[in-house]
């Protein structure tokens, strides 16, 4: 697990009109814990950000997903980033 990269969100059950926001670990199953009557998804917008570099991302998905970020910092990737920005 990655606990260097954290993700949070919010979740909508667009048929009862509920929602709800939420912070969790990367690798982890982003669950709104909704239960209700109507039927449809429960759907999530959520974003990750990496506390060492910065780099983020977001996505779109059901509940109860598990999220992976796919990110492996690296210490070049962070020198290259700012010498990038010195540059500029």
């Amino acid at each position: 697990m990655n606990a260097d990269v954290a993700w949070g969100g919010v979740w909508e059950h667009a048929e009862c009109g509920a929602s709800g926001d939420a912070v969790w670990d990367d690798e982890d199953t982003a669950s709104s814990g909704h239960e209700c009557d109507h039927d449809g998804p429960v759907t999530w917008t959520a974003e990750w950000e990496c506390h060492d570099c910065d780099a983020g991302g977001d996505d779109h998905f059901d509940d109860d997903t598990a999220t992976y970020s796919h990110h492996e910092c690296d210490e070049d990737d962070e020198d290259d980033q700012h010498d990038g920005e010195e540059a500029a």
